[in-house]
């Protein structure tokens, strides 16, 4: 009976070593995978076209097409590869100053009063308030110079009939 269990322990811890070492080495190769993945995208693959030219003695001549073009289409794609990641620094850039300006903001409110924090959320109302009122106006002045370029175009397609 203790030769069983001590060989079914065996047989046990070796098959968990056995799935262990086996998801390691698939961790590892999803690992590669998603690196070439990553890889694949950033260097865009260069287009497989070809022309076939037949000459007198009816043999195909294959010949790549668009080299010059695929080449220029190559590193365009590298410039907005660059400017994506330019705007992808700054978009980091900004969030990190946010996070930093939050922080302190909830700083300086933890030592605050509750009137200053009440003046404060007053100023962010104003401030919203102006905000909606510049673009009510905006709206409004948009709309009259509309009705006003409406009039003159009933007067031209008068003037045309």
């Amino acid at each position: 009976m203790k030769k069983i269990l001590g060989l079914t322990a065996i047989m046990v811890l070796a098959m968990s070593q056995i799935s262990f070492s086996a998801y390691r080495n698939t961790d590892a190769d999803v690992k590669r995978l998603i690196k070439l993945g990553k890889q694949k995208q950033s260097h865009p693959a260069k287009e497989i076209e070809t022309v076939t030219t037949e000459s007198n003695d009816d043999e195909v001549e294959v010949v790549p097409a668009g080299e010059a073009t695929s080449s220029e289409k190559a590193r365009r794609m590298t410039e907005d590869a660059k400017a994506k990641a330019e705007a992808k620094i700054e978009k980091e850039k900004l969030a990190a100053q946010r996070k930093t300006e939050a922080k302190q903001l909830r700083a300086q409110r933890k030592n605050m009063s509750e009137s200053k924090m009440m003046d404060i959320e007053i100023q962010r109302i104003k401030r919203r308030v102006e905000k909606i009122n510049s673009n009510i106006e905006k709206y409004n002045h948009t709309n009259e110079m509309l009705e006003q370029m409406e009039e003159r175009l009933d007067a031209i397609q008068n003037k045309l009939n």
